[in-house]
């Protein structure tokens, strides 16, 4: 009984935060709820009006846009500071707390000085720019500008975590082989990519799917970086998933029901994504392959 006791507020939370919450937002699907009166039942319209939303193509593309360039940055630039880890050299520490810098600070400050540093008129990276002789760039004014700034943000808030990951995943791996690498003329070159790599996919692939999966989350960034979606054309540049749903729902809250669905919509996503890389990860993860 003690034990349950203890127990009890983290289960409470998790029924009232947890299931009741994902409860009524399946109910609240098949809603027609506004800001205020009682939700009407509508069936399976919201869910029709999903195939018809061209806003909602825009926030589709978007994210997956952002899901293809972060995730393949966040796993290049883990997998290369992880390896510069594996070394010994002056200044080592400070080079480790920068790199875990971007998973201490807040990521609203973060956020915050990139987007002055990519402002149009007074940025530093439009000042460098100039200094060279180029015309400064409208960052948050056209779509390739926005998707520049928001993977690098992205890349840079994401990286440090999953360094840890894979730094940790290589010391795992047995000097032997790379010894016996060496003794047969294997480089260096040649041993990361027969030892290192093949034997840290468990890692990689934990990084590559938790990092997929945040992504296709992203509000935040586009939330604080970008304009108000009913102010600035800009904001469809930038326009996600979860900033889609939020715009809905408490934005324009007469759309509650069908923010719902657009919510649900997401999971479905999150999980197809999920299963399919669970399935081809049978193909390229090796477990237990150093025995």
């Amino acid at each position: 009984m003690i034990g349950y006791l203890f127990l009890m507020p983290l289960l409470a939370g998790l029924l009232v935060f947890r299931f009741y919450g994902f409860s009524y937002n399946v109910w609240l699907s098949f809603m027609n709820a506004g800001a205020f009166g009682a939700p009407k039942f509508t069936g399976l319209d919201n869910y029709r009006e999903l195939l018809s939303d061209s806003q909602l193509r825009v926030a589709i593309v978007n994210t997956f846009k952002f899901a293809a360039i972060s995730v393949p940055g966040v796993v290049v630039v883990s997998l290369l500071l992880a390896t510069l880890m594996q070394y010994r050299f002056r200044g080592e520490s400070a080079f480790r707390a920068i790199i875990f810098l971007p998973a201490v600070c807040l990521p609203t400050a973060i956020i915050l000085v990139f987007g002055w540093m990519f402002q149009t008129q007074y940025g530093l990276v439009n000042a460098a720019i100039q200094a060279v002789g180029v015309a400064p760039v409208s960052w948050f004014g056209s779509a390739n500008g926005v998707t520049v700034v928001v993977s690098l943000l992205v890349v840079y808030l994401s990286f440090s975590v999953p360094t840890i990951i894979l730094y940790g995943g290589m010391q795992d791996i047995s000097p032997d082989l790379y010894e016996a690498a060496t003794l047969d003329g294997a480089g260096s070159v040649a041993r990361f990519f027969n030892i290192t790599l093949p034997l840290l996919t468990p890692s990689l692939f934990f990084v590559i799917l938790t990092t997929t999966i945040g992504t296709l989350k992203l509000f935040d960034v586009v939330y604080l970086l970008l304009p108000p979606v009913d102010q600035s054309v800009s904001m469809n540049y930038g326009l996600t998933l979860v900033y889609y749903y939020f715009y809905l729902a408490f934005i324009e809250s007469g759309q509650r029901g069908y923010a719902a669905a657009v919510s649900l919509f997401l999971l479905v996503l999150i999980l197809a994504v999920s299963f399919i890389l669970l399935r081809v990860q049978r193909r390229f993860v090796h477990y237990g392959e150093e025995g």
